[in-house]
């Protein structure tokens, strides 16, 4: 999804149908590594005049492409919860194999209350 926001901010069309699959980055550790890096170089490029931005975004919710105004902060913050959701599929996936992971709070939304706070 980051990939699909920073390929339609020039023109502020950003057209999350037409998410592009980047095998390299998935099947590689350290081409993956490269394009997280990258991402996390673009985001950091970002001003506040461009988060305040008015982009269309359009997605396919099930019944066909539709078209909202976001602000760029706002399918920012969208991407965000949707590589989370990867992440957290990701850490069931290694915690089956056994692997420890070196971040206990990978796949962890930071707004989900811990344990200890619940009780």
């Amino acid at each position: 999804m980051f990939d699909c926001v920073f390929c339609g901010i020039s023109t502020k069309e950003i057209n999350l149908v037409a998410r592009k699959r980047n095998e390299l980055a998935e099947q590689k550790t350290a081409m993956g590594l490269t394009y997280f890096a990258e991402i996390i170089s673009k985001l950091k490029r970002l001003t506040v005049e461009d988060l305040n931005e008015v982009v269309a975004v359009s997605d396919d919710l099930g019944l066909g492409v539709v078209t909202t105004k976001y602000t760029l902060a706002s399918i920012l913050s969208q991407a965000h919860s949707h590589a989370i959701h990867h992440f957290v599929s990701i850490g069931y996936i290694i915690s089956q194999l056994g692997i420890e992971l070196p971040d206990a709070d990978f796949g962890y939304n930071p707004t989900t209350p811990k344990k200890d706070v619940l009780a």
